[in-house]
């Protein structure tokens, strides 16, 4: 055991953890991180007048009244053998949504990993991170790492046997695995417990490989924390907590969704009015938090809930996800505010399923989080 001074919201306190590395067969440690930094205005003075307006078409859709569950979700003792599909309902950017990979439900006990928040696949697209909150808890969850290459080609688990992971892990719950199931468990890791806020905003860095994610209370000009966590243990690293104000007094709540472009800069996005969005582009780095507001901002964001937003390095654009809608910008435009209309694209599905994150690999595959049961799917425009 140590001891650790820890900034919970602006008071230090001690905890005492022990530093012991979860792995899947069990996790019941907590971890936490020094912080040692704290940044009190980290938005840029900006005047509201300049801000330019994009008039794109509205898209913008309404959270469904009960979310979905997918119709080869786990019922009664059944495991998914066959992929799920859905295709866009209207937009101008068709495309397609098609099961990659089924994620675990149960692992240690019944629906422990029935809430996944937010996903990372690195540039090569072997390795994929996901964010999951415990049941129960507000904020307290964990990262899992999954070795997708292994599970792609040693278990044929995307192709072949779309129920193996979801048979493993069931099985190690009830103390039944077999040698197989076992070696397939050693292609996902679980790291320790900590407070990872929401969980929506865990993201990867391209230009360093550092995987991030940001925690706040929601209420505007409160501190919130950046969390470095290290890819490699899965326990937070470093903290750093900083205010999303500036000092011509505007506030915001700390952002709970977060990107960073192949150059490694962090943006995150924001409502704005009824149905609008604001995109914030800064730095995000153990010395500190800056955000400056982009001064071009979209009439109609692509839905009521704000779930994820994700970079593709290969087209270079700025993707907003909802439930059941995806919009994307380019970024450079963007920056120089010469999007126009015509440049958002839209692409609006009917699946009623909820919308978790979308991320991308560097040669621009995109896959994205579905809830209810949990699941990748691979994106095709």
């Amino acid at each position: 055991m140590i001891k650790l001074r820890v900034s919970v919201m602006g008071r230090i306190v001690l905890l005492s953890v022990a530093l012991c590395l979860g792995a899947i067969a069990g996790t019941g440690q907590s971890a936490q991180a020094d912080s040692q930094v704290r940044t009190k205005f980290a938005l840029a003075d900006y005047q509201e007048s300049k801000v330019k307006v994009v008039r794109n078409r509205n898209q913008y859709l309404r959270r469904p009244d009960n979310y979905a569950l997918s119709s080869t979700y786990e019922q009664q003792g059944t495991f998914q053998t066959r992929p799920e599909t859905y295709t866009t309902a209207r937009g101008n950017a068709p495309a397609t949504l098609t099961t990659a990979l089924y994620l675990p439900v149960t692992v240690h006990r019944s629906g422990d990993w029935a809430n996944p928040q937010s996903l990372v696949v690195t540039k090569n697209g072997k390795t994929a991170y996901v964010a999951y909150l415990e049941t129960g808890t507000v904020g307290t969850g964990w990262l899992v790492r999954y070795d997708l290459a292994k599970l792609r080609q040693k278990f044929g688990a995307t192709t072949t046997n779309m129920a193996l992971i979801r048979r493993a892990t069931n099985a190690a719950s009830k103390g039944k695995s077999s040698p197989r199931q076992r070696a397939v468990l050693k292609a996902m890791t679980q790291g320790p417990k900590f407070d990872i806020g929401h969980g929506q905003s865990l993201a990867l860095n391209p230009k360093n490989g550092q995987l991030w994610l940001t925690r706040s209370d929601g209420i505007a000009g409160n501190y919130g924390s950046a969390v470095r966590v290290s890819p490699k243990t899965l326990r937070p690293v470093r903290i750093v907590d900083y205010r999303l104000a500036n000092r011509n007094g505007v506030r915001l709540a700390v952002n709970s969704t977060l990107t960073f472009d192949k150059r490694g800069y962090a943006y995150f996005s924001s409502y704005s009015g009824r149905h609008g969005l604001r995109v914030y582009r800064g730095i995000m780095n153990g010395r500190g938090v800056h955000f400056r507001l982009i001064m071009q901002s979209l009439a109609y964001r692509p839905g009521q809930t704000h779930q994820s937003i994700a970079y593709n390095a290969k087209s270079d654009r700025l993707y907003f996800v909802s439930d059941d809608a995806i919009s994307s910008v380019p970024l450079a435009k963007l920056i120089k505010r010469q999007v126009k209309p015509r440049d958002v694209q839209a692409t609006v599905f009917n699946s009623q399923r909820e919308f978790e994150a979308l991320a991308f690999t560097g040669s621009g595959q995109s896959y994205v989080l579905l809830n209810r049961g949990p699941e990748l799917l691979q994106l095709k425009f």
